[in-house]
């Protein structure tokens, strides 16, 4: 027999006697060696074995020695972004731990893809809060490739290292954002997201929205804008309805003229369904022509108003045609 234990018979009492190689360490593990072989004291229980690429921060229940496993989580985001570093990954997962980490985080240009993610599916509710800045050094002509998911960020920025010549891709998913967003060329994918800061793009912008992402964009009302292109992709069916009113004297009765309107909402290749507001208004009727970026076209047709003048309210249906599916 290698090694005996010793059980009371009432109780939870327990005794040990060693009779393992090695001298007996509190904390350590007696590991089998198999049968008929000296089991040995294996190494220390800190956390559990770490899974890959993976990193655990707990603000509030951090280790003194942390190492990122489950049981020894980094206090801070940034020590995790650093201790990712030194292991050399090119990609890494930080979960956090619900609380608030006001540490900003400044991720090299070693790192190609970052994932932030609040620790656990209560994490949203209870609060895992960035509160700060994230800074994402990006090669010029490159990318920066960021991931959030189920975190609120209060802070004030998501840029790169060099905004005049640096690109970023940021996923957001389950996110609440007050952070204003600033690169040259940004691809931002919003789902089941409130992005409630501007977007500012020295480039080209393309933002894909699912329904509910759009219309959180709709109420906050946050200023998406490009130098060069600005383009939208919507992941399921999106619509909008935009008040709008049809203004136009000199019609004669029997004529159609068409008019286009600004309306922010509608992009290159949407369709517009028109009804008018006042439903007693029989005197004439309207229709959808076409959409162009920020201007639905329209026709009127006078059937009988003799003024010939027109400044009745509509509302548009718009259909956003350029839809993908996932």
């Amino acid at each position: 027999m290698v090694a005996r234990l010793r059980v009371s018979t009432s109780g939870t009492g327990a005794r040990s006697e060693d009779y393992a190689d090695g001298v007996a360490t509190a904390g350590r593990l007696l590991t089998s060696g198999g049968a008929g072989v000296v089991p040995t004291w294996g190494a220390p229980l800190v956390g559990v074995v770490p899974v890959a690429q993976t990193l655990f921060v707990d603000a509030v229940n951090f280790s003194a020695a942390p190492t990122g496993t489950i049981g020894a989580p980094f206090q801070t985001i940034q020590a995790a972004v650093n201790q990712a570093v030194a292991n050399g990954w090119t990609q890494v997962q930080i979960i956090a731990a619900p609380a608030t980490y006001a540490d900003p985080i400044v991720i090299p240009l070693a790192l190609e893809m970052v994932v932030i993610e609040g620790w656990g599916p209560a994490s949203f509710l209870l609060g895992t809060i960035i509160g700060g800045n994230i800074t994402y050094a990006s090669l010029a002509g490159g990318w920066a490739n960021l991931v959030l998911r189920d975190v609120n960020i209060t802070a004030a920025s998501i840029t790169v290292a060099n905004p005049a010549v640096e690109d970023i891709t940021i996923q957001m998913q389950n996110v609440i954002s007050a952070a204003v967003i600033t690169a040259v060329n940004i691809q931002l994918d919003l789902i089941e997201t409130n992005q409630t800061a501007d977007v500012t793009a020295g480039g080209g912008l393309t933002v894909g929205f699912d329904g509910y992402s759009w219309q959180r964009h709709v109420l906050a009302a946050p200023t998406f804008s490009a130098v060069g292109a600005y383009a939208r992709a919507f992941i399921d069916a999106g619509h909008d309805i935009s008040r709008e009113t049809a203004t136009v004297n000199g019609v004669a009765i029997g004529t159609t003229v068409f008019l286009d309107l600004a309306v922010p909402l509608v992009t290159v290749n949407d369709h517009v369904s028109v009804t008018v507001v006042d439903v007693a208004a029989r005197d004439f009727i309207v229709g959808g022509h076409c959409c162009t970026a920020g201007q639905a076209t329209i026709w009127l047709t006078n059937l009988s108003r003799v003024s010939t003048n027109f400044a009745d309210d509509i509302e548009l249906l718009i259909h956003h045609q350029q839809m993908i599916q996932e």
